[in-house]
């Protein structure tokens, strides 16, 4: 199964899990172009989209989903927000699974500033993923992992010397701090896990101001013990159940 990032900031995210008879889209903030490109425009293969919340970077492209005929799940207030319904609309419950193809989906709920979710995504050919991103912290553990993608978004530091340089606004150090992943929660959402099968941790949604990918890489590296990326436009992974 291979994992294929066609974004991850705040210009657009979108990512795909196939394995080259399906493909399941995570997040709709790409153009649909190039969702199709990536999985060489055979439409058919793809068995659904997941999306996590209503912003543009994540959701711009949900109609497009729609229209082309995808199963898309996303939260009640995504469909609301985007002024959408319909059998290909479907709505998120946390606690319900899901099934698309050989994917089965959970989600679980993220905290950001409008409704968003996390997903735990279980393929017979790599494992148990979680999925996390645009979410402040985790309150939850999940067992059995074996591939992790979460946001990484900035660390304080980086921030605080953004803001003195006058990169970044002084008012966003407030919104990150209940909107987005730092670096040392991300390091504690990880800690709070097993990661003894996890095979690789891909970080999310990195800051173009306020992150330093190297640095970030190379400390969850070193406290995971595990091969860590960082999510970028062309990014491709082999993902493979330990």
């Amino acid at each position: 199964m291979e994992l294929k990032v066609l974004g991850s900031s705040s210009s657009g995210n979108g990512y795909i899990l196939e394995d080259g008879k399906e493909a399941l889209l995570i997040e709709a903030g790409v153009r649909i172009s190039d969702y199709k490109k990536a999985i060489g425009y055979k439409l058919g293969k793809v068995v659904g989209c997941l999306v996590t919340h209503q912003h543009n970077d994540h959701a711009k492209y949900i109609k497009y989903m729609v229209e082309c005929g995808f199963p898309v799940i996303a939260l009640p207030e995504v469909w609301e927000a985007k002024h959408i319904d319909g059998s290909r609309a479907i709505r998120l419950a946390y606690g319900k699974g899901y099934r698309f193809g050989g994917f089965k989906v959970l989600g679980f709920p993220a905290c950001h500033d409008v409704p968003c979710a996390g997903y735990l995504i279980e393929h017979a050919a790599f494992g148990r993923l979680m999925f996390l991103t645009d979410s402040c912290m985790c309150e939850y553990s999940f067992p059995g992992l074996n591939h992790i993608m979460i946001e990484c978004n900035y660390s304080d530091p980086d921030l605080v010397r953004a803001i003195a340089e006058g990169r970044t606004l002084p008012s966003q150090r407030e919104r990150l701090m209940t909107t987005h992943l730092e670096l040392n929660t991300c390091k504690a959402v990880l800690a709070a896990n097993d990661l003894s099968d996890v095979s690789e941790i891909v970080l999310l949604h990195l800051s173009d101001n306020n992150s330093d990918e190297r640095r970030f890489k190379t400390e969850i590296e070193a406290q995971t013990g595990k091969p860590v990326y960082v999510a970028g436009k062309g990014l491709c992974i082999e993902l493979c159940k330990m």
